[in-house]
């Protein structure tokens, strides 16, 4: 014999009727999938550009313009400043990195002995194998998730005369590799100077400190007095802000299709509840019939679809992380490519989904009870 709480218990007829919840359930999860998965992926877009770029978070970047060195009375003037800790000349080569959305050119920074030990401080970058590279020889080292992204072992030449993406005069060999919160090169400035004297050079500022607020002072300062026509100043916030910019239209179309899968979804949902609900009317009559009252009936029937809905999302997002970590290990990862399985930006986005198909289950359940006769019910089933 039931008990009254029993009977109105919302975990009883899920318990009971697994096969029929289970398509409303499949939808929640395939919903959850679909959303998590294009968040995740496009996601990766942007923090390929910071993993890649990342290193300028921690220095300052000055380039000519309309000219092979920086303006020497703009150099006067960055020396000047009191946000100043220390300014290196970066005389560099650079690759290309292939990422999901095409090739991204990567430098190697040519820098002297000093300047290279300070990048790797301030980035916190430790060497992982191989070797630290000799000075003014034709040698680099890289992190070795970029290593692994162009195929490249120690040993390999990195730059070399035929390469169109990865010139240099002479073949540059890779000796160690590097890892670390963000991706850098590094090789001599000597070396450079020595077989390239015809390409620019910039110039990397440091902060005294090891602090995104000291960093940012000095981002700021150096965009203050240098001249714009004479060089470009290179900044972590000028990276952000281009980034956001760019993928603008990209995040628009992309809350479009989420917006249409959640409503397509929520009123698939809303169906499917109002079908099983329907399938339920000799039950809900009955009970209604002999005196438990519509309210208590509907709250049970919200408190199905809330657990539902929950149960729907919470399996979802481990099926979701699952399968992207799987994509990451078999896909992305041998390729140097970044994906970040467990994303909570991407999670957050799925959120509206149970909330919408509890919503247009819950609102068609009212109805169909608002307009319930258990009368005519029971003497249809007679």
């Amino acid at each position: 014999m039931l008990s009254n709480s029993t009977v109105l218990s919302p975990i009883l007829y899920l318990r009971r009727n697994i096969r029929r919840v289970l398509p409303t359930m499949l939808v929640i999860v395939l919903a959850v999938t679909l959303v998590c998965s294009i968040v995740t992926i496009v996601g990766t877009i942007d923090k390929t550009v910071f993993t890649l770029y990342g290193y300028n978070r921690y220095l300052t970047g000055v380039t000519p313009r309309n000219a092979l060195r920086v303006n020497e009375d703009e150099l006067v003037k960055v020396r000047a400043l009191p946000e100043l800790g220390k300014l290196y000349q970066a005389h560099s080569y650079q690759t290309q990195v292939k990422t999901i959305f095409g090739k991204m050119p990567f430098p190697l920074f040519g820098l002297e002995p000093e300047a290279r030990a300070l990048l790797m401080e301030r980035c916190q970058i430790r060497l992982k194998s191989g070797r630290l590279i000799e000075e003014n020889k034709p040698e680099c080292m890289m992190s070795a998730e970029v290593a692994q992204n162009l195929g490249l072992k120690i040993g390999d030449n990195v730059c070399y005369p035929e390469s169109e993406d990865s010139f240099a005069p002479v073949p540059i060999k890779l000796v160690g590799l590097l890892e670390g919160v963000v991706w850098i090169g590094l090789t001599s400035r000597a070396l450079v100077d020595r077989l390239s004297p015809f390409t620019w050079a910039g110039y990397l500022a440091f902060a005294p400190t090891y602090s995104d607020a000291a960093q940012s002072r000095l981002d700021d300062a150096i965009e203050r007095v240098v001249s714009k026509g004479n060089a470009r100043v290179w900044r972590f916030s000028g990276l952000v802000k281009e980034t956001q910019s760019a993928l603008t239209n990209l995040y628009l179309i992309l809350n479009i299709v989420i917006v249409i899968i959640v409503v397509s979804i929520s009123f698939v949902c809303g169906l499917l509840s109002n079908i099983y609900f329907t399938q339920r009317l000799p039950e809900i009559a009955t009970l209604s019939a002999i005196g438990y009252p519509r309210s208590r009936l509907f709250r049970r029937a919200a408190w199905e679809t809330v657990i539902l809905c929950l149960f729907g999302w919470i399996l979802g997002s481990i099926v979701t992380v699952s399968l992207l970590w799987v994509v990451k290990l078999i896909f992305m990862a041998p390729r140097g490519l970044i994906l970040e399985p467990f994303d909570l930006h991407a999670l957050a986005f799925t959120l509206p989904l149970p909330v919408f198909i509890g919503f247009f289950a819950i609102v068609t359940i009212a109805v169909r009870l608002n307009s319930l006769d258990p009368v005519s019910i029971i003497e249809r089933r007679g």
